[in-house]
């Protein structure tokens, strides 16, 4: 706990300038040729009867996100005027900019609409942990799209329900209560969807079984913008770096729980990496202890680690 109370504090010192949250823009221009970092930090407060739910979903954010960004907030007890910090500074994942990027371990889609200098990002439910659950990494296109979907429910679903003592049908109908939402775009390996949802709570969390789901709203938008045949690459990556204007930026996830396990927290060979491919041809010198310091306590914010800013020493008084 003393951790992550001193994350906080070594946070608020660092975020610099932040407007107050309205409402998420999800559309940004690109950065600059090889700049990778899009757009700010902002701040909101919890209104009275407010959830932390409620709270992502005004904002277009992940659950688990504002977690991480707020590791001093506790969910289940939301006090009103609480300030929020709404981590909207973000640094594109390392892979191709084009079509749909998933990075798993952030829950965020990114869209990039052929022929613009546009990425449109969308948080995401990704599937929950489990070797039959999980969201495949790799090469991937949409293969077909359909408004008012049936749910035709797999196996491994009624199985694992039934053995909750919960009935399934084989196949849901379109409606209010499907899971599947108002709409699906079929992935080219055919388990696996993109989707609406029927429970916006479950966006920015590990709840579905295998597949992609966003807010309502945002598989809206997403459906209407994604042609037939749209390349789609997903990745895993806990650890970013980026560049914007001459600094380096850094942002820590917390990894997936499979991979909390398989690494016993020892991540360094994954933070290397990022910071490496976004260092190459560059001459730097980064601040190792704030990249320790984001690495230990993953908040996911985006954190300039180059070049250091050392503040001005004040003379001695006479």
């Amino acid at each position: 706990m003393a951790k992550r109370h001193l994350a906080r504090l070594f946070l608020i010192g660092s975020l610099g300038l932040m407007a107050t949250a309205t409402a998420f823009a999800t559309e940004y221009t690109l950065p600059a040729k090889g700049d990778a970092v899009i757009g700010s930090n902002q701040m909101t407060v919890v209104k009275k009867g407010g959830s932390l739910s409620t709270l992502a979903e005004r904002n277009d954010a992940g659950y688990y996100e504002l977690l991480e960004a707020n590791p001093s907030l506790d969910p289940l007890h939301l006090k009103e005027g609480t300030q929020v910090l709404i981590p909207h500074q973000i640094i594109l994942p390392n892979a191709p900019r084009e079509g749909i990027v998933v990075n798993l371990a952030e829950l965020r889609l990114y869209y990039y609409p052929p022929s613009t200098n546009k990425v449109i990002t969308y948080p995401i439910g990704i599937g929950r942990l489990g070797d039959q659950w999980q969201t495949p990494t790799g090469q991937l296109s949409i293969i077909d799209k359909q408004k008012d979907p049936e749910w035709h429910v797999p196996d491994s679903v009624i199985a694992d329900m039934a053995k909750r003592g919960i009935k399934v049908p084989e196949v849901m109908p379109a409606g209010p209560n499907n899971p599947l939402g108002a709409y699906m775009m079929r992935l080219s390996n055919e388990d696996y969807l993109i989707h609406g949802t029927d429970h916006a709570t479950t966006i920015g969390r590990r709840t579905t079984g295998g597949c992609i789901s966003l807010y309502p709203e945002d598989i809206a938008r997403l459906f209407s913008m994604v042609p037939l045949d749209t390349k789609v690459t997903i990745v895993n990556q806990p650890f970013k770096a980026g560049w914007l204007k001459g600094q380096l930026y850094f942002e820590a996830h917390r990894p997936l729980r499979e991979e909390r396990i398989h690494y016993a927290g020892r991540y360094d060979n994954l933070w290397n990496e990022a910071l490496n491919n976004a260092i190459a041809k560059h001459t730097v010198s980064i601040d190792w202890n704030t990249v320790q310091t984001l690495v230990q306590n993953e908040t996911g914010v985006a954190e300039v680690v180059w070049p250091v800013v050392v503040a001005p020493t004040q003379p001695a008084a006479d």
